[in-house]
C-alpha cells in the first residue's frame, strides 16, 4: 500500500560509536513520525512509548549488538535525508520501494512482514482468495493503493469505499455500508485490543491482501555495517525473540 504522510519537527538526538568499540555505542534510530501505532505510538511531547512495536524490536537488536538504542522521532519527508547525512544510522519498518533514494543506502534483509488482510463481520462466508470479494463493497483507506484489487475496480466488479481511518472502515462495516474492509494485521490487531467488545462482532479472512516484506534502512555514515545488522536480526530470529514480540501483538479472533 501507499501511505500519506504529515509533517512535524524533528527531534535529533544521539551520537555513535563503532560497533568495534569494547564502550557500548548509541544505535542512532530513527522513528517515522507517519507510522500507526502499534508500530509507533507516541506520546504527547513526541517520545516514542514502550508499546510500539519498533522499540520492542530495537531495543532486543541493539542489546544483540552491544549498543544502547538512542530514537529519534523524524518527519516523513525528512526520513531520506536524515539517512543519506548520517543524523541516524537505520530507519526500520522500511522498504526500498517507499525511498526515493534506495540505491545511496544500505537495507538488512527482511525483519517483519507488513500484511494486509481482509475484515468482515462474523456471519461472511470465508474469503480465500481476492475473486471472492467479487459484488462485495470494500471499505479501503483513502489515498492508499492497492494494487492486487485494482482489477476487481477496473471491471466493475466490486464498489470501493473509502473511510479516513481504520475505525471507520469497522463502523461502516457495522453499519452494512461495506461488506469487507482492508486492513494490515498490526494495525486491526491493535485496535481490537483497544475495542474487544466491537472486535468479537468481527473476523479475519484467510486470503492476504499483501505482503511487504519491512527491513532496515541503513545510513552510509552508519557506524554499524549491514552485515553486522542482518548478523543481529539473524540471532533474533533464530532465538525466538522475533517471532514472540509479533505473537503478542496479533489478534486472536474469537
Amino acid at each position: 500500500m501507499v501511505r500519506p504522510y504529515k509533517a512535524v519537527v524533528i527531534l535529533l538526538s544521539g551520537m555513535g560509536m563503532t560497533i568495534g568499540a569494547s564502550a557500548a555505542g548509541a544505535l542512532r534510530i530513527g522513528v517515522s513520525d507517519s507510522d500507526a501505532p502499534p508500530i509507533v505510538i507516541l506520546s504527547p511531547d513526541n517520545q516514542l512509548l514502550q508499546p510500539s512495536l519498533t522499540k520492542n524490536l530495537l531495543d532486543p537488536l541493539a542489546a544483540e549488538l552491544g549498543m544502547k538504542p538512542a530514537y529519534t522521532v523524524i518527519a516523513r519527508k525528512r526520513i531520506e535525508n536524515a539517512l543519506e547525512t548520517g543524523k541516524v544510522d537505520i530507519i526500520c519498518n522500511a522498504n526500498p520501494e517507499w525511498y526515493a533514494n534506495a540505491s545511496r543506502l544500505g537495507w538488512t534483509r527482511e525483519f517483519y512482514p507488513q500484511i494486509e488482510r481482509v475484515i468482515s463481520l462474523k456471519d461472511v462466508a470465508d474469503i480465500r482468495q481476492v475473486d471472492d470479494m467479487a459484488g462485495r463493497r470494500i471499505g479501503t483507506i483513502r489515498g492508499y493503493s492497492y494494487p492486487g484489487l485494482e482489477h476487481l475496480w477496473a471491471a466493475g466488479r466490486t464498489a470501493r469505499v473509502d473511510e479516513s481511518r481504520l475505525d471507520f472502515l469497522v463502523k461502516s462495516l457495522q453499519k452494512h455500508l461495506t461488506d469487507v474492509a482492508i486492513s494490515s494485521e498490526l494495525e486491526v490487531a491493535w485496535w481490537a485490543k483497544s475495542n474487544p467488545q466491537e472486535a468479537k462482532l468481527l473476523k479475519q479472512h484467510p486470503v492476504t491482501i499483501s505482503y511487504m516484506p519491512t527491513m532496515c534502512a541503513v545510513s552510509p555514515h552508519s557506524t554499524v555495517s549491514v552485515e553486522r545488522l542482518n548478523q543481529g536480526i539473524e540471532a533474533l530470529k533464530r532465538s525466538g525473540k522475533i517471532n514472540a514480540v509479533l505473537k503478542s501483538y496479533a489478534w486472536q479472533a474469537e
